[in-house]
């Protein structure tokens, strides 16, 4: 129900889709009776539902406009319930009109029961292409966000990459420089102000060093050149014919034809049409699966969904016998409507492969912009710590001794070591020195702020977790997936990440962005997982994950 109503007030239930569809069951297969049953009074009836058809549409223009201007749901859903219900309930007194002025001649039938069947088909059949038409459009507007949102994090890496080949050659540059300074000091008269000019210079390589880390995070990435990762092009028709729903072909035939069956032999004879068509429909809904499923090509399908509308026509026939010419409709409503059904099941189908494909490629992307940002950046904070602590810390050892005399030369060996053993650092990094959890949180959502707006907020009591805990892939996955469930299922691009802690002393983080979670999506993500939770605050979706073991050591009591 709830995905009924999404289509109905989502603003797009009037369409180019349900205008081909309504026209093509108006004018060929809800047509009125005219005369008879012969073959020349259907034709006639064709004509009169078609022009009849063009009159309703033209009626329904304003409301198709009024329903994409309104933004209130329940407003949409007056405009189109109600002008739905206005021209189904107009159409037999519609055609009655362009009858009589054409031929001379009034169509036959119930009034009552013509605007039944025509309410009942109307509904129906609208609905059902207004529902894959939503979903279809929403899948591939989340697509296309996740599209989007993979060029500019694409963008990220290689920037980080390249900036990451680029980082140790500035390093490099820095260490010569410093080097160099150093032996002309050491040349010449080491006093107090010479040794304090060479440590402001290890501060301002150090602040240089920062300065462009920092603007490098603020830097926006540009989009990516060109139209966009487009998506994976449709096959070929032939292998689109996929087998329809159950139940969504033939009964939906049978029971937009129930009233006028009623009216015409009786509430039995509507049942047994109905019955008739549930039968055939799993006949036919079995051997397209056995025999006509694709990629194997549209013609065994076709023939499939022929001899379903031959069966169907066969049960007209059975409990109206004297219908003449309009028992003959299934033969080929069937198969029309058992194609569009499959196109449109296939269409939902490849929109939601293209959003999976998406979102796997922007979570694989993320995670590795990510990796290559803390490549980037750590070399250039590993090298702003050391010059800011050893080699600054030198210089103020070395200092305080030429305060109030010459060095002598083992002190000046010591500093020269001292600075040396510094800069080797530098240029030298350990393999062992491990990425925190802070590093490769930070690393992501420095990764992430190129295709959507994040602010992170670590409290003071969680950032000394953070930094004493190793890199965690289990945090990093769950905000990575939590600001790809942002992207995918909000425009607005905007998150919110804080990391506090639990009156447990454990760690939590917390990823916040606007949206709306389907019912299907409370699950999910690795929700399954003990500590991690998805679920709807106001108009927000949240992702928290609580990591048990990352608890503080507490401190004994006196």
């Amino acid at each position: 129900m709830r995905i009924w109503w999404n289509a109905v007030t989502g603003g797009a239930f009037y369409t180019r889709w349900s205008a081909v569809l309504s026209l093509l069951v108006a004018s060929l297969f809800s047509v009125p009776s005219i005369g008879g049953t012969r073959p020349e009074d259907y034709l006639r009836g064709v004509v009169v539902a078609g022009l009849g058809w063009a009159v309703l549409a033209a009626a329904l223009v304003p409301a198709a406009v009024a329903e994409r201007m309104l933004r209130a749901r329940p407003a949409r859903a007056v405009v189109v319930l109600g002008s739905l219900v206005a021209v189904a309930t107009c159409r037999s007194s519609v055609n009655d009109a362009v009858s009589v002025a054409l031929f001379g001649l009034a169509p036959h039938g119930m009034p009552g029961a013509r605007i039944a069947t025509n309410l009942v088909t109307a509904f129906a059949l609208l609905s059902i292409v207004a529902v894959i038409t939503s979903r279809h459009a929403a899948a591939l507007a989340a697509a296309q966000r996740l599209r989007d949102a993979l060029d500019r994090v694409e963008v990220a890496r290689a920037r980080s990459e390249e900036r990451a080949r680029a980082v140790g050659g500035e390093i490099a540059g820095a260490v010569t420089d410093l080097r160099e300074a150093r032996e002309r000091m050491l040349a010449g008269p080491v006093d107090f102000d010479a040794v304090r000019a060479f440590a402001e210079r290890v501060r301002a390589v150090s602040h240089s060093l920062d300065r462009g880390l920092r603007e490098r995070a603020d830097t926006p990435v540009p989009r990516r050149a060109g139209p966009g990762r487009p998506p994976e092009p449709a096959p070929p028709v032939s292998h689109r014919l996929v087998a329809p729903p159950w139940f969504s072909v033939a009964p939906l035939y049978a029971l937009g034809c129930f009233p006028f069956a009623v009216a015409a032999g009786g509430v039995g004879v509507g049942l047994g049409g109905l019955a008739g068509g549930i039968l055939v429909d799993l006949l036919a809904g079995a051997a397209t699966r056995r025999w006509a499923a694709a990629p194997r090509g549209g013609a065994a399908f076709v023939a499939v969904w022929l001899v379903a509308g031959v069966g169907m026509a066969g049960v007209t026939y059975a409990f109206l016998p004297a219908i003449g010419t309009l028992g003959l409709v299934p033969v080929l409503a069937v198969p029309l409507v058992a194609v569009l059904v499959s196109l449109c099941r296939d269409a939902l189908a490849r929109a939601r492969a293209d959003e999976r494909r998406a979102t796997t490629g922007l979570a694989d992307a993320a995670r590795e912009a990510a990796a290559a940002d803390v490549r980037a950046q750590a070399p250039v904070r590993r090298a702003v710590d050391i010059l800011h602590g050893r080699a600054q810390g030198a210089c103020v050892v070395f200092a305080a001794r030429v305060d109030d005399r010459e060095p002598t030369a083992d002190e000046v060996a010591d500093f020269r070591g001292r600075t040396e053993a510094a800069f080797h650092a530098l240029l030298h990094p350990a393999d062992t020195d491990p990425a925190t959890a802070r590093d490769a949180l930070d690393g992501l959502v420095d990764a992430w702020r190129s295709a959507v707006t994040v602010s992170c907020r670590v409290e003071a009591d969680a950032a000394a977790m953070l930094a004493g805990l190793a890199a965690s892939d289990r945090i990093v996955t769950a905000v990575n997936e939590a600001l790809v469930n942002a992207v995918k299922h909000s425009a607005a691009r905007v998150a919110d990440v804080r990391v506090d802690r639990t009156p447990a002393g454990a760690l939590r983080v917390r990823v916040t962005s606007p949206g709306r979670l389907a019912p299907s999506r409370r699950s999910g993500l690795g929700t399954n997982q003990p500590g991690i939770r998805l679920f709807q605050d106001g108009d927000d979706v949240v992702f928290e994950i609580t990591v048990a073991d990352a608890v503080a050591p507490r401190t004994p009591h006196s």
